[in-house]
């Protein structure tokens, strides 16, 4: 990294207000050291060292940061690189001076499959939660489970000269398709865990044809407190299971075979614990509507699932601000 030049220091205090605060948030937030620390272990990345010939790599601060850009902001990887040469904020925030190089849109690319191969964005999470958890922001008691489809697209198909029916796009043969409300969905489904603020606590991505309650016991296997979850996980077997280990199960209750309507007792169970259930959805709207995320990005169950990984580690560090002035708040 070069040293700071006069047009560095000019630019100082220039750039968006909101942007700035934000991104300098995240960069407190964010554990850097602990990341690279894996990134080394797992042979994905290599200081160059003192004196050594040849062009030193990008440093593992900016290329961890520029995927978090991409999980904010919803970008791609073209857009990732536009981005970072035209706004001060994110150069600020990868710490990028004007005479500094910047990794173009195949090196982010690069370095996200390398990730992906290793599987490390499972790990990168777990760090990040971690340390969330020794810092009180993520609870380490309760969980409030649930799922939510997202849209792989479908190849487009049309005939050739033959007569032949071509598709003009690659074909995600992981993906399925499944009904809800009578609508048809094709794609895949993110199954979460969170504490009762709203903090994700474990991911699983699944096909979109996967029974909702299969995923429970993955999302919560290392719970002791409490469940809350809707009426796809209920289950006769869950409640004997989580009685026997102490743990209060709070889950919707719905109509079985041969039951027209539920029960008085049943619905006073399900009024008293819909808002708590309801909690679980907020990491998906804010997914979906502030980082811009409704539509698969990759194909095949392995790439979209080490996604789904990072978008929730990055989803919990743009919470953590909040987080940290409610718990500081008492």
């Amino acid at each position: 990294m070069s040293t700071p030049s006069f047009f560095d220091y000019a630019m100082e205090n220039k750039g968006g207000k909101k942007s700035l605060k934000f991104l300098e948030e995240m960069k407190a937030h964010i554990p850097y050291e602990a990341l690279e620390r894996l990134l080394i272990e797992e042979g994905v990345y290599k200081p160059k060292e003192p004196g050594s010939p040849g062009r030193p790599p990008y440093p593992s601060k900016i290329l961890l940061g520029a995927l978090f850009l991409q999980a904010w902001y919803g970008l791609s990887d073209p857009m990732t690189e536009e981005m970072i040469h035209d706004r001060l904020s994110f150069r600020k925030f990868l710490d990028i001076k004007a005479d500094d190089d910047i990794p173009d849109e195949t090196t982010i690319c690069n370095f996200r499959n390398a990730l992906t191969e290793k599987m490390l964005f499972d790990k990168i999470f777990t760090i990040i939660t971690n340390i969330m958890k020794e810092q009180r922001l993520i609870l380490k008691e309760g969980s409030i489970v649930d799922a939510t489809l997202i849209h792989s697209s479908e190849p487009k198909r049309r005939r050739n000269d033959k007569g032949e029916v071509v598709s003009n796009t690659a074909a995600d043969k992981d993906a399925s398709y499944t009904s809800k409300r009578g609508r048809k969905y094709h794609g895949y489904k993110i199954h979460t865990a969170t504490d009762k603020h709203g903090m994700i606590k474990q991911v699983v991505t699944t096909t979109a044809k996967e029974s909702d309650i299969k995923q429970l016991d993955d999302l919560t296997q290392d719970e002791q407190s409490y469940v809350f979850a809707d009426s796809a996980y209920m289950s006769k077997e869950k409640k004997r299971t989580y009685r026997a280990k102490g743990i209060f199960g709070g889950i919707i209750e719905r109509r079985v075979k041969g039951q027209s309507k539920l029960r008085p007792k049943q619905q006073k169970h399900n009024q008293r614990f819909a808002s708590v259930r309801a909690i679980a959805e907020l990491p998906f709207a804010f997914i979906k509507r502030l980082m811009c995320y409704t539509q698969t990005r990759f194909i095949g169950l392995e790439k979209n699932d080490q996604y789904h990984l990072l978008l929730a580690a990055a989803y919990n560090l743009r919470r953590a601000p909040a987080m940290q002035r409610k718990l500081e708040m008492g």
